[in-house]
């Protein structure tokens, strides 16, 4: 008979094994901090306060955070945040130095956990150090969107980004992120309402299926249901593009809690934590 592995174990692993991260040294021009020599590939620990939110995340609100809070505040952080030296980040993006101010890292994934760390009065939380940070706005991008931790509207907002910054085709962005052409066609076509038509879509005064209807008119035609005169339409309740996780019953318990890493939010692990604990 094979050997049995606790599924729970192997997905809070990555929390488990964190060393404390060393005291960051001053850079070689005497700006900033930039962190000592660390174990590559493995979490370190790191403070609160020595971590800056990434500018380019494409998530504009971060929604949720009273459960997943009062998880982090009962089990701590179980996945590890991803984050880059300030020197890295700014070589890289050097117009966002005032947005990151004087902290020695840039979170590049995990801003939702970093909020709800924050609210459950954590002093500090695991991270993984990457040393590359050329494109942290299409990472960030294709994360979020595998994850559906986006708004449609953010998604729009984001793909056209990409677009913008690197030239790619609505073909080539779909090719980046997992999802069809379609799927970024229909993003996009959020883009072409009016900016306060784009607001009432982010504040939920417009479902994203009339959004799309208003937005095929020229935008001095555009106008919120109901603000011409006319009743508006009937329309079902946006619905999510929710993907399904495919899971080869072949596979190891390891390779089940990489597929599982890579497309549920961190709240929805920590659920399954919750479960299989029981």
């Amino acid at each position: 008979m094979g050997r049995r592995t606790d599924l729970s174990s192997l997905l809070s692993s990555g929390a488990a094994a964190t060393v404390t991260a060393p005291a960051p040294a001053p850079d070689a021009a005497g700006e900033g901090t930039r962190p000592v020599a660390r174990d590559a590939g493995h979490p370190v620990t790191v403070a609160l306060a020595d971590l800056a939110e990434n500018p380019d995340n494409p998530r504009h609100e971060l929604r949720d955070l009273d459960g997943l809070a009062e998880t982090v505040r009962e089990r701590g952080v179980l996945q590890a945040l991803g984050v880059v030296p300030r020197a890295v980040f700014l070589a890289a993006h050097p117009h966002h130095e005032e947005a990151v101010g004087r902290a020695p890292y840039v979170v590049l994934h995990g801003h939702r956990r970093l909020a709800a760390a924050r609210m459950a009065g954590l002093d500090e939380v695991p991270v993984l150090v990457r040393e590359d940070a050329s494109r942290t706005d299409e990472d960030a991008l294709i994360e979020n969107v595998q994850r559906d931790d986006l708004t449609e509207l953010e998604q729009a907002q984001a793909i056209q980004g990409l677009i913008k910054s690197y030239g790619y085709s609505q073909r080539q962005v779909a090719t980046r992120i997992g999802k069809t052409q379609g799927f970024v066609s229909q993003r996009l076509s959020l883009m072409k309402l009016r900016e306060d038509l784009q607001e009432a879509l982010a504040d939920g005064r417009v479902s994203v299926e009339d959004a799309r209807r208003i937005a095929r008119l020229p935008q001095e035609e555009q106008a919120l249901p109901g603000e011409t005169g006319t009743p508006p339409p009937s329309v079902p309740k946006a619905r999510r593009d929710y993907g399904v996780i495919k899971i080869d019953s072949r596979g190891t318990p390891e390779e089940v809690v990489e597929s599982l890493r890579r497309h549920l939010a961190p709240a929805a692990l920590d659920r399954i934590l919750e479960l299989l604990g029981r």
